[in-house]
Parts: structure tokens; C-alpha cells; sequence
């Protein structure tokens, strides 16, 4: 039973062996190699997906997308992606994961509704809450 085993994890040795290196630039340029491909084919939905930051930690490449819409793409298009890169970087080892990060860099929220527009003014500039009670101000109508 230890004789099936050696062959095993040989092969499995001479397979990490056989991997290629790479880094984030490189794993940039052949990402902007399959952008270009779609955007000849008219496929824009994978192009925004494919053009979020990503982070390579080891062998897997992680996208941070910006919501449920995009990592449904995402999912559809990984198989794809994976086997693109896996063939272009000489590396079968690699691995594709997605995030959803739904924050601004900055750390700071989105406002959407006029409510959050002006507490958000409100904290810039005080005075503007004493003019909003002078005048009697509403902020939905």
C-alpha cells in the first residue's frame, strides 16, 4: 500500500515543480488580454466584473466586486477565466475567489436618499442645521 502512494505524491511533487511563478503584474496583463478579447465579442458585464481590484494571496486571485449582480457573473464566467489563466500563467494550481465590497475606498458610505445627504452636510457644517430650523426646512417631500 506504500507503493501506490509514492508514485502519488511524486507526481504531485514534479506537478508543483512543473508550475510557473507568477505575480500580481502578470496576472494583470493576461486579465487585460481576455478584457480586450471581450470587449471584441461585445461582452461588457464580464469586462466591468474583470476589471474590479484584485488580490493575489499565494495561487488564488481574489476579485472585490461591488454587489450580488456582479459576483452572479462571476460565478458564470469562473470556469472560463480560471482555465484561461490556469493555460496563459502555466499553472494549474491556480484558484479564482470573489468578495463583494460594498464600502467606497475611503471607508465612507454611499448616500442615496436626501435624508442621508444632508445629516451628512449637517456634520460638515453645523450652521446648516441652524438655518434648516430658521426656515423650517424639509428634507422629504
Amino acid at each position: 500500500m506504500l507503493e501506490v502512494e509514492k508514485p502519488e505524491l511524486e507526481s504531485a511533487k514534479q506537478s508543483n515543480q512543473l508550475a510557473e511563478i507568477f505575480d500580481l503584474a502578470k496576472v494583470k496583463s493576461e486579465i487585460n488580454e481576455i478584457i480586450e478579447d471581450y470587449k471584441v465579442h461585445h461582452r461588457s458585464l464580464e469586462m466591468t466584473v474583470l476589471k474590479q481590484p484584485a488580490i493575489l494571496e499565494g495561487e488564488t486571485i481574489t476579485f472585490q466586486l461591488n454587489g450580488e449582480i456582479q459576483e452572479g457573473i462571476f460565478q458564470k464566467i469562473k470556469p472560463e477565466i480560471l482555465q484561461i489563466l490556469r493555460r496563459k500563467l502555466n499553472n494549474y494550481s491556480i484558484h479564482l475567489d470573489a468578495v463583494i465590497k460594498e464600502e467606497e475606498p475611503n471607508g465612507k458610505r454611499k448616500l442615496y436618499t436626501s435624508t442621508d445627504k444632508l445629516n451628512h452636510l449637517l456634520e460638515k457644517s453645523p450652521a446648516l442645521g441652524d438655518l434648516k430650523r430658521r426656515f423650517g426646512l424639509e428634507t422629504d417631500f
